[in-house]
């Protein structure tokens, strides 16, 4: 079983999380060259098709279990119960839950913070695409209330962070940055300001019962990446992207 592709979180016999990344014989001059599998960035069908079915294989699933929304940097949340939902539901949402085993639930990524999540007592599992405008404006908050509704507790719940942009990276306007605490903000000398993007969505996560404990941050940078992972500040925003997900086995 092929699972290079997967940089795993967790492998158990309860969890399973992780994030793809490009793989290797990457070339540097195709933006989608790699394993990628969003359908909505304009890549070749027959491309992202292959990688879907790539990883179904590599879990031990189905192609229609994996879950994936199209994002749109809202605040939207997805509950996913006994009935597989169809494209038109998974139209404009940015985070999805669920307390359904089987079903493979993830988010697409190339710079934006990814967030896989889990309460293994209550069952519940949760995938949340964290830009700067989603984040600012809750999404990860509306997916621990999402959770919460099927049983899961926040002093409960772990999160696993998938690589993002990197404070140094993330560079941004000062209309950007005044929607940020002045301790996510970095303003050295001249320069434009740079926001620790995955630091504030901790912060507010445990701002809402979470514990830093239970969280674990990304490792790697999208940006200073490119090779590994796709970036859309590298490559632009028609390209590929980066899947973490999350299921129970």
């Amino acid at each position: 079983m092929d699972t290079s592709f997967i940089e795993f979180f967790c492998n158990r016999d309860d969890i399973v999380a992780g994030t793809t990344c490009r793989g290797s014989s990457v070339d540097a001059l195709d933006r989608y060259s790699g394993f990628t599998l969003c359908h909505y960035t304009g890549d070749n069908r027959q491309h992202y098709v292959a990688c879907r079915n790539r990883l179904a294989s590599a879990l031990g699933l189905a192609p229609e279990m994996i879950i994936i929304p199209r994002q749109t940097h809202g605040t939207s949340v997805l509950t996913v119960g006994d009935a597989l939902p169809s494209p038109d539901e998974l139209d404009g949402m940015d985070a999805v839950v669920t307390s359904r085993r089987g079903v493979v639930i993830g988010v697409n990524t190339a710079d934006c913070l990814p967030l896989v999540m889990a309460d293994t007592v209550s069952g519940v599992i949760g995938a949340v695409h964290a830009g700067w405008r989603g984040a600012v404006a809750g999404i990860q908050l509306r997916a621990i209330d999402a959770m919460c509704g099927l049983g899961a507790r926040p002093s409960r719940i772990k999160v696993y962070a998938g690589p993002c942009i990197c404070l140094n990276c993330f560079e941004v306007g000062d209309e950007v940055a005044c929607r940020f605490p002045d301790k996510f903000v970095s303003r050295r000398g001249t320069c434009r300001p740079h926001v620790d993007l995955a630091r504030y969505v901790a912060d507010t996560l445990v701002g809402a019962g979470l514990s830093m404990d239970n969280m674990t941050l990304p490792t790697a940078c999208t940006k200073c990446r490119p090779d590994r992972y796709f970036s859309a500040r590298a490559a632009g925003i028609a390209s590929g992207r980066n899947f973490t997900f999350i299921y129970r086995p």
